[in-house]
């Protein structure tokens, strides 16, 4: 009697690769049917945002984590707690999405038109980028669900509600309660997963549209495959998964480097002393085995990244970004410290407390809280050789953080027993007092919008005016009155100059405030204010119309900014050259004045406002007197 046929089992991770290729294939036979259409990049993003699900459940599934009902429920309950919060506070407020906040908007509405003109056309335009600081990487996945929005700035921000980053934020949570032996697993995955969600931090990169924290899926998920892993045995699955977050990283932002760098640094410290114990305990062929296969892993990855990764690498070694950015470097180490400091807030830093404490009383894994505060060092001291961190480069910083976070879920999940009334009220209280953090451009200390408004300190009512006016915007009319008066008055070819150029008031403003539409998009020179980063502006010789505003704007970005060496150069000779053309008083206590050039520009004019930048031309000649000389040969002047 012959034996049964048995069909060979085929694993959930093949039959996904399968379906994933297959729908690859269906994607390519639909490009060449139908070149150029509308519908092609968004099943794009659909595609690669499938796919990234399934790597993160193969992450999950490598680091051995497990999600039960109860995960579950509070990861559902949690992502709709922030739809509901991110439908109040954008509808709330009238923001205009300006430099940073606008760069990823942009880059969506370009992807997009790329597409349009064919697959070949929009995947240039998304690999062509990998040698730039801003890659277009990013854009594959958040077209969808974009596409189906009304493409605003706003909806761009709620798009990213539909996030995957809180599913590895569990799996985070559950690793960490793992290698802790979390008694009480109920109050510590539920205080150490909210705190980590309402961090401030964290939303503010997606209330202001800066997409930034996507790089933080693959963060997180390098986490997950290093945490418990020394190297004990060679996993293909595993490295190749590691490789990939890695370069994804990477490529998500540029600066997520320091993360890597640091990260990776601090975990090899690991390995190896994890390696010296077994030796030490007689397992000198085990501690071997470690560290070959971690020198292994770590030069292949290194040969590899450098090949996939050479635009990238080739641009950051040929390009002196520490004197580039040497404007926003505001104190180096020691200012750093005082604002991660600021932006961790007192709670927080209580709560790092509890959890450090609770490792040294109880020795438990000492290691988590070593790692992570040498990961947080070392991208830290990488960082400030070239500037201090933005609000958007905190995060950066997270994963090392949200570990020390976790420590401190743990502390105060394993005695909630004791004075559980008081720690129940000290959680609810710094999770509604983390969610009512503004997300504001100006936001440097963690503290929910009604303190700010009523800071009792005189000397920062300039600043929460200003902070008030940049966030919730009331003077949206006027500035769309001025765009549609630049989009009257400047044919095609035509441009206006403005000299305004402050978080105030900037170019971006007048261009941005119609999104999707941008109809003076060509007729608004972009500004100029930041040394080393915006050339000598010949467009204010070119343009037609030159607009400032009295007073004149100051947001806290620097007292010697170019702007205003422009403007009173400007405002002294401004009879010779212009005419007076409108006004418009913005309702805020500020005019905007359009001036009409009546003389064409000389050289002697060029000149005049070119002295008034010896400084920034002794540092950056490329960027001012070449330029301006260039100008002016070619129009034989």
């Amino acid at each position: 009697m012959s034996e049964p046929i048995t069909k060979p089992r085929v694993s959930a991770a093949a039959k996904t690769a399968l379906v994933l290729a297959a729908a690859a294939v269906l994607l390519a036979v639909f490009a060449l049917a139908a070149p150029g259409s509308k519908f092609f990049f968004p099943l794009v993003s659909l595609w690669c945002n499938l796919a990234l699900f399934a790597c993160v459940l193969l992450v999950l599934r490598v680091a051995g984590i497990k999600f039960d009902l109860f995960h579950k429920a509070v990861l559902v309950g949690l992502w709709a707690a922030a739809l509901v919060y991110f439908f109040w506070a954008l509808g709330r407020r009238s923001f205009v999405y300006i430099w940073d906040y606008v760069n990823y908007i942009n880059k969506q509405y370009w992807a997009e038109a790329a597409f349009l003109q064919g697959p070949a056309a929009g995947f240039q335009y998304i690999f062509g980028s990998f040698a730039e600081d801003y890659t277009n990487f990013i854009t594959l996945f958040l077209e969808f669900p974009f596409c189906l929005s009304d493409r605003t700035g706003d909806s761009f921000a709620f798009c990213q509600v539909f996030s995957i980053l809180p599913m590895l934020l569990a799996g985070l949570t559950i690793k960490v309660g793992q290698m802790l032996r979390v008694k009480n697993r109920f109050w510590y995955f539920l205080i150490g997963m909210t705190w980590m969600v309402t961090y401030p931090w964290l939303r503010m990169s997606a209330m202001l549209s800066q997409p930034d924290w996507f790089g933080l899926i693959f963060g997180f998920s390098i986490l997950l495959l290093t945490l418990d892993f020394r190297f004990e045995k060679l996993e293909p699955v595993r490295f190749c998964l590691l490789f990939a977050a890695t370069a994804a990283i990477i490529l998500s932002r540029r600066w997520y480097l320091y993360f890597v760098v640091g990260y990776y640094f601090a975990y090899a410290v690991l390995v190896l002393i994890s390696s010296a114990r077994i030796a030490r305990a007689g397992q000198k062929k085990q501690a071997l085995l470690q560290v070959r296969n971690l020198v292994l892993f770590g030069l292949m990855s290194m040969v590899a990244m450098l090949i996939l990764l050479w635009p990238m690498v080739s641009r950051i070694l040929a390009y002196s970004y520490a004197e580039r950015y040497s404007y926003y470097n505001g104190g180096g180490f020691v200012a750093e410290i005082s604002l991660q400091f600021w932006r961790m807030g007192l709670m927080n830093l209580v709560l790092v407390g509890m959890g450090l404490w609770f490792c040294l009383k109880r020795r438990k894994m000492p290691a988590l809280p070593c790692l992570a505060g040498l990961e947080i060092l070392l991208s830290m001291l990488l960082f400030t050789r070239i500037q201090n961190t933005g609000s958007h480069q905190m995060l950066l910083f997270l994963p090392g953080w949200f570990l020390l976070f976790l420590l401190g879920a743990a502390a105060l999940a394993e005695g909630i027993n004791r004075f559980r009334t008081a720690k129940v009220v000290f959680w609810v209280f710094t999770l509604v007092f983390a969610t009512s953090v503004r997300c504001s451009p100006l936001t440097t200390i963690a503290l929910p919008g009604f303190l700010v408004d009523h800071f009792p300190l005189a000397v920062t009512e300039e600043f929460v005016r200003l902070d008030k006016l940049i966030y919730d915007r009331k003077d949206l009319p006027q500035i769309k009155a001025i765009a549609n008066w630049i989009d009257t008055h400047c044919a095609e070819g035509e441009i206006s100059y403005m000299i305004p150029h402050d978080m105030l008031y900037c170019p971006d403003h007048f261009k941005n405030c119609q999104l999707p539409a941008t109809p003076i998009n060509d007729k608004l020179a972009f500004g100029f204010s930041v040394p080393g980063t915006h050339n000598f502006p010949m467009q204010f010789f070119e343009a037609k119309y030159v607009l400032t505003a009295d007073p004149f704007p100051q947001t806290f970005v620097g007292n010697g900014e170019m702007s205003h060496k422009l403007n009173e150069r400007f405002l002294a000779v401004r009879d010779e050259y212009f005419a007076q053309e409108a006004t418009f008083d913005m309702g805020n206590g500020t005019t905007f004045t359009i001036w009409r050039r009546t003389v064409a520009p000389t050289r002697a004019e060029v000149e005049y406002y070119l002295s008034a930048f010896k400084k920034e031309d002794a540092q950056y000649p490329e960027m001012f007197s070449e330029i301006a000389e260039s100008w002016l040969a070619a129009r034989g002047l």
